[in-house]
């Protein structure tokens, strides 16, 4: 019995050095230390993964609508933003407890990361500024002077990289939430009337006062005029030749009437009118 037990004890004895010896083996601790790592990184990643979706919840709670997809797809967007920021965290420290650093690593990632993605984060990061300001919400109205070009119409959609915008002569115009939040933007989100300004140039010849109570009377005998006390008539310059007015009225901007036909009608109008002046 004492030397079976004396056996027993010599394998034990041997088995615990060979696994010792394994273990002192730098490539073996190596594998070892990397396998523990990865387990550490699972457990640290599913806490990351719940974070993540605590933290996106109580961001983007005040703000989603629910039923409108676009906004629902950012919230996610955002989710898994804080996700890979967390599980990048996780990686480094799970590898740093086992002694291994892949700190400089992980910076490279970030690094390439960032220049592959700037301008999708640009415009993700826009898209929520966008989505928290009351005034920019779908529906409103407002006037983005976008270099030389000026836009007037209704947000119809805000999705994770541009702002949608219908104008009132129904283009469809597509802007980068970037080039958005960073352009020249008047809202009228309150307003259910708007005005509009036409130019307009007179032969000084003409008996300027006939001209003035000519073109309010013309202006405000269309139905698209509202509020029509308010209709100005207003001059601007003029010369020895001609003498340049502007003419302004209310309109309605939910009546669905493209500004450039309003303008067209009331121009025609008023052509018409001092032609007819102009003979007698």
């Amino acid at each position: 019995m004492n030397t079976l037990g004396s056996t027993v004890s010599n394998a034990k004895e041997s088995f615990l050095d060979m696994v010792v010896r394994l273990y002192q083996n730098p490539f073996v601790s190596k594998i070892i230390s990397i396998i523990l790592a990865i387990v550490i990184a699972f457990v640290l990643l599913a806490l990351s993964r719940i974070i993540a979706g605590y933290i996106k919840n109580k961001i983007t709670r005040g703000f989603i609508l629910k039923g409108n997809k676009s906004i629902e797809n950012v919230s996610s967007l955002i989710g898994d933003i804080i996700f890979y920021a967390l599980a990048m965290f996780s990686f480094y420290i799970s590898f740093s407890i086992v002694g291994i650093d892949i700190g400089l690593i992980l910076w490279g990632i970030s690094i390439w990361v960032g220049f592959a993605f700037r301008q999708t984060l640009t415009n993700l990061i826009s898209g929520i500024m966008i989505f928290t300001t009351k005034e920019y919400q779908p529906g409103s109205i407002v006037y983005v002077k976008l270099g030389k070009q000026e836009v007037l119409g209704k947000i119809e959609e805000v999705n994770m990289k541009d702002t949608i915008i219908r104008a009132f002569d129904f283009r469809r115009i597509v802007i980068p939430n970037a080039k958005f939040v960073s352009s020249l933007i008047k809202t009228y989100s309150l307003e259910s009337v708007l005005k509009l300004e036409i130019d307009l140039n007179i032969d000084i010849n003409l008996d300027i006062e006939k001209v003035i109570d000519l073109t309010l009377l013309k202006a405000n005998s269309y139905d698209f005029v509202m509020y029509k006390e308010y209709t100005q008539v207003l001059i601007d310059t003029f010369d020895q030749k001609v003498c340049k007015m502007k003419v302004s009225f209310c309109f309605n901007p939910n009546a669905g009437i493209p500004t450039d036909i309003m303008k067209s009608k009331v121009q025609a109008g008023l052509i018409e009118e001092y032609k007819k002046l102009m003979k007698n």
